[in-house]
């Protein structure tokens, strides 16, 4: 296969129609090697763009098979429009096996990208110039829908799960073609691609998928078909779109229990489960095996987040309700 060409900027007009394998060029590291991140241009006749991304946070992995699988799968389609397909977001994060970029200015610096868009070019934070390289020379002007693939983080889980700002005509559309078990009308989070590009016309939403540092072949699947179902929408691909049997628990504010001690936690409810005010969601002990706390629902909802990780601070959270 070609070696990839190094851009510094994404300017689709420059493109002509087929696929291109890209290295996008970021920034700098302290030593002045190249932060490039892999980019994929299925570019078709006129028509929508659509950008798939994955990987912002860096150990939120699962996004990246649904972009691979998608590509496979339309390796000989002929597209009515381009997709702009950004599988490895946060090159940084990715390789140290962390949700943040890591930049080593004035020390070693961490950062949340998903709360850094636009970004600022003269920033002292390098990775909030990388943010702003993202947004400037990757986003900027070119996407019609922007589709941001994340997941739980370290320690947590999520079923399929969309935060999305459903008083946004475009955004609840799409909203309605996702499989996912739960939804969440959400005004958004600053700084994060969702919110940011919904502020400037473009319809966005942010899909997650399980946990970190997996790939899980159902929620890959479901992950897979809401794409398609988006992409039948915007008329890039023909087909129907498919709910896959599904009727997602929509909900608007979420509920979250939070460990009061530190200690060793035993989970008593599942993903999706519907709880009653009241039930049984965790049980804490100590190090010495000593009972410490329970922990129950504060109201009914049903149960969108868990803690994976037994060991738990206080403060860290145990599970998140949606109601």
């Amino acid at each position: 296969m070609p070696e990839p060409a190094i851009i510094t900027k994404l300017d689709l007009s420059e493109l002509q129609p087929g696929r291109h394998d890209l290295w996008f060029r970021a920034a700098e590291t302290g030593i002045g090697t190249p932060i490039d991140l892999p980019i994929v241009v299925l570019k078709g006749s006129p028509g929508r763009c659509v950008y798939l991304q994955a990987g912002l946070h860096g150990d939120e992995l699962a996004g990246v098979a649904v972009i691979h699988h998608l590509l496979d799968e339309l390796a000989e389609v002929q597209l009515s429009g381009t997709i702009v397909a950004i599988p490895c977001a946060n090159p940084t994060g990715m390789l140290a096996h962390s949700r943040q970029a890591r930049a080593a200015s004035e020390g070693l610096t961490l950062t949340d990208l998903n709360r850094e868009m636009p970004g600022q070019a003269d920033s002292r934070n390098p990775n909030t110039r990388f943010a702003h390289a993202l947004w400037d020379r990757l986003y900027a002007g070119q996407p019609d829908v922007f589709l941001d693939l994340h997941t739980m983080t370290h320690g947590n889980n999520f079923p399929f799960f969309v935060f999305a700002d459903r008083s946004d005509p475009a955004v609840d559309r799409l909203v309605r073609l996702v499989p996912a078990d739960q939804i969440k009308d959400d005004p958004g989070e600053p700084g994060s691609v969702e919110t940011e590009m919904v502020a400037t016309g473009v319809p966005a939403m942010t899909l997650e998928l399980g946990a970190s540092k997996t790939f899980d072949p159902d929620l890959t699947r479901r992950g897979l078909q809401a794409v398609r179902n988006i992409l039948i929408d915007q008329k890039v691909i023909q087909g129907k779109p498919d709910m896959l049997g599904v009727t997602p628990f929509a909900g608007s504010e979420e509920i979250n229990i939070r460990a009061a001690r530190g200690g060793f936690v035993d989970m008593h409810v599942a993903l999706n489960q519907p709880v009653a005010q009241g039930t049984l969601l965790a049980t804490q002990h100590n190090a010495f095996g000593h009972h410490l706390a329970d922990y129950t629902a504060p109201e009914a909802g049903r149960v969108l987040s868990i803690a994976t990780d037994p060991m738990r601070e206080p403060g860290a959270l145990l599970v998140k309700l949606l109601k």
